[in-house]
């Protein structure tokens, strides 16, 4: 019983320090300095409406168009802090320049703020990237998934182009919804919750066979057990009487001094059990009879 109570404690203890070195983990975690890239590519964000009997026209700049996609670029802070006046340079380059072409952007700060984003100077193609320059007043931390800033193009092709973006004092990586502190608290709840049913499992297979169980089996074996207590007494008084261990003493004599000696010995063994062991053996003391052998 007082090996089972250890191996539970140290259970328990295993999973307390391994959960807390987890939340550390995600602490730390939490200190990097990096900006989530969320990518939205959408070939046919509009089309030209075809009615054979009207003439619908869809156009960009006075330019005739037949559809339309829209590329959102945008950055979520998932970090410990905001950012301030932060320089953000924004690099899109089409897999094959003929293939995807913008034709109008904007970009927008959270919460649908334009003023928070200021463009340091006008897009540029170089001739195999198209180049933007902002400066964002803030950029605040969030544990959802809102965008501190959000880059918009209006486009025309059907290839979805890389995208490369350097930000002053923060790094970039890509976006991960488990890397939102509301989600990891979300995880580490829920991992919690899983050792906490995983160790009250536990406990209830441990009552249910110890204090339940148990008590049953003792008494529903009881014969079985009586039967091997004999039989072990037996062989000790045969070894006894075979070799002459007791010279002089009867056959009875014998049999009681087996008899005493295995009950003494039992009623040792019960007397150091706690209370619920004894329970989990039905409450069935020791009887000397149990071992007596008949002669």
């Amino acid at each position: 019983m007082n090996e089972t109570w250890k191996n539970l404690l140290v259970a328990a203890l295993s999973a307390i320090f391994a959960f807390a070195g987890s939340y550390y983990l995600y602490s730390e975690q939490l200190k990097i300095s990096k900006l989530d890239l969320h990518k939205n590519f959408e070939e046919n964000y509009f089309s030209k409406p075809k009615f054979p009997s009207d003439d619908i026209v869809l156009t960009v700049n006075n330019e005739e168009k037949d559809k339309l996609g829209l590329f959102q670029i945008s950055l979520v802070n998932y970090t410990t802090k905001d950012y301030l006046d932060i320089p953000i340079n924004i690099k899109v380059t089409p897999k094959n320049k003929n293939e995807f072409k913008i034709l109008a952007y904007s970009a927008v700060g959270q919460n649908e703020v334009y003023d928070l984003v200021e463009e340091s100077k006008k897009m540029v193609f170089d001739g195999s990237s198209y180049n933007f320059s902002y400066k964002v007043s803030t950029i605040n931390r969030t544990e959802r998934s809102d965008y501190g800033m959000q880059l918009r193009m209006l486009f025309e092709g059907t290839e979805k182009p890389e995208v490369d973006i350097v930000a002053k004092g923060v790094g970039i990586r890509d976006f991960d919804i488990n890397n939102s502190p509301y989600q990891k608290g979300i995880n580490i709840k829920a991992a919690f919750l899983g050792v906490a049913i995983i160790l009250g499992l536990i406990l209830a297979m441990f009552v249910l066979m110890i204090l339940i169980l148990g008590p049953i089996i003792s008494i529903f074996t009881r014969k079985l057990d009586i039967k091997n207590r004999k039989k072990y007494a037996q062989e000790i008084f045969d070894a006894i009487k075979n070799n002459n261990l007791q010279p002089g003493k009867t056959d009875l004599e014998i049999s009681n001094f087996v008899a005493d000696m295995l009950f003494q010995r039992q009623c040792e063994w019960w007397n150091k059990k706690t209370p619920i062991g004894k329970w989990s053996l039905g409450l069935i003391e020791p009887e000397r009879s149990d071992h007596l052998v008949e002669v």
